[in-house]
């Protein structure tokens, strides 16, 4: 039996997010020899909350009093715990990493496993090995739009990733990109590629009446947002009864403006999704989901769209080509060259017979995505460096 110690940081920093949940399906995934612990004192963390995998205290800092941060919370929490002969905790943070610590000194583990990049556990692993997971190395490709709040984060991962015993890379650009950014030997770093959350639900209902393309998540830098307004903006002229739907925050006063250049502000649609229930149906009745990020780490929706049986549309960049083969719909966009409005054109008028081709070859390399595969494949590793 091979026992991991998981820590808190991915389940302190978000409450929904694609990092925490991979490492919450890893864990409840991971076959019979390997005995996982996530070492949590409180979490809001939706998935921590949704299998029940952190103890409930009345006492936790976040719940404490009035849920919520709140003046000189953090003080009084800190008077109380004294009180109760406990440690000093300013934060939740500290709360959990309090626990980590405890954990670690007691050495009831054999593999310790951070869930970001914060170094703070290594003057307590007397010797035992660590597992690192990368899932992108967006802030070093992308470093002239991240401000001076990364430069710690980008430290603490090659700091990291320079004294792991393994690395876990979420795909094979990402595998490359870690090797020739970090200067890590190939050899220490390992593939394992995300499964689909999504649950394919029946009868859903069609939350956006009018026909949709659909975009999802943060409109970044990377993202080409800009780029694809500009491009999609001739389509949905010809096609005026076309929207686009996106999801993620609400629309900046830039993002309205530039809509409004390329007069399309009344096309575009924001849609605040409150479950994977809407998400599913969203990707589900959507004409396609465009996806025209020029750089992942991976690219979950591109697997949640499968699942949806909606079409897909990718820029043919980063790693988009390794993980949906021959299952996608490529164009390019880019700031030098785009075909992205001829694409689209091209697929609005695909028959009936090349869709469901289409969606036939997405079902067929969805089957190759699982997270209990990726768990076997993560035990894997674990095996070999305990």
């Amino acid at each position: 039996m091979t026992r991991v110690l998981f820590d808190h940081q991915a389940f302190c920093m978000q409450t929904h997010g694609g990092v925490s949940r991979c490492f919450v399906e890893l864990y409840r995934h991971l076959p019979q020899d390997i005995e996982a612990r996530i070492c949590l004192r409180e979490s809001n963390n939706a998935y921590i909350r949704e299998f029940g995998l952190a103890d409930a205290e009345s006492a936790a800092y976040d719940r404490w009093i009035v849920p919520g941060n709140w003046p000189c919370k953090g003080r009084l929490f800190n008077a109380w715990n004294w009180l109760r002969g406990e440690r000093n905790y300013w934060s939740k943070e500290a709360y959990n990493r309090a626990e980590v610590i405890r954990q670690l000194k007691s050495g009831q583990f054999d593999i310790f496993h951070p869930t970001f990049f914060d170094d703070y556990f290594l003057p307590y692993l007397n010797g035992k090995p660590f597992v690192l997971t990368i899932h992108d190395m967006i802030p070093e490709l992308y470093s002239q739009v991240y401000d001076a709040r990364w430069d710690e984060q980008m430290a603490g991962k090659r700091r990291l990733a320079s004294l792991a015993n393994a690395i876990i890379a979420v795909s094979e650009r990402t595998k490359e990109d870690v090797v020739r950014l970090l200067d890590i030997p190939a050899d220490k770093v390992h593939v394992v590629y995300h499964g689909c959350s999504f649950q394919v639900v029946a009868n859903v209902p069609r939350l956006v009446q009018e026909p949709y393309l659909l975009y999802v998540g943060s409109r970044l830098y990377y993202k080409d947002f800009d780029l694809f307004v500009r491009d999609v903006a001739p389509v949905l002229r010809r096609h005026p009864e076309l929207k686009v739907v996106c999801t993620g925050l609400e629309f900046s006063a830039d993002e309205l403006a530039m809509m409004k250049r390329h007069g399309v502000s009344d096309r575009f649609l924001h849609y605040w999704v409150r479950d994977d229930d809407e998400f599913f149906s969203l990707y589900h009745f959507a004409r396609c989901f465009v996806y025209p990020s020029e750089y992942e780490g991976f690219g979950i929706p591109i697997l949640e769209a499968y699942q949806a049986d909606c079409p897909v549309l990718l820029n043919r960049a980063s790693c988009f080509p390794e993980i949906a083969g021959d299952a996608a719909v490529y164009f390019t966009m880019n700031q030098s060259e785009s075909d992205f409005t001829a694409v689209l054109e091209s697929f609005l008028s695909m028959s009936d017979a090349d869709l469901a081709e289409q969606k036939r070859r997405q079902r067929e390399r969805l089957a190759r995505y699982s997270w209990e595969r990726s768990a076997q494949q993560l035990a894997e590793v674990y095996r070999k460096i305990c």
